[in-house]
């Protein structure tokens, strides 16, 4: 995983694992993933929209 999200592309795969994490059984590990997608998604978010 990025430590940062620079482009809309690195924003869409982002986006992209964040739903597949979603449509999956989750586990600790995946629990702890999604929390740094979503934050780095929103830091995104908040820097270009």
């Amino acid at each position: 995983m990025k430590e940062r999200l620079e482009t809309e592309e690195d924003y869409r795969e982002a986006l992209r694992r964040f739903m597949e994490i979603l449509h999956n059984e989750l586990d600790c590990e995946k629990v702890e993933e999604l929390s740094k997608l979503i934050l780095l998604m929103e830091i995104y978010e908040y820097e270009n929209c």
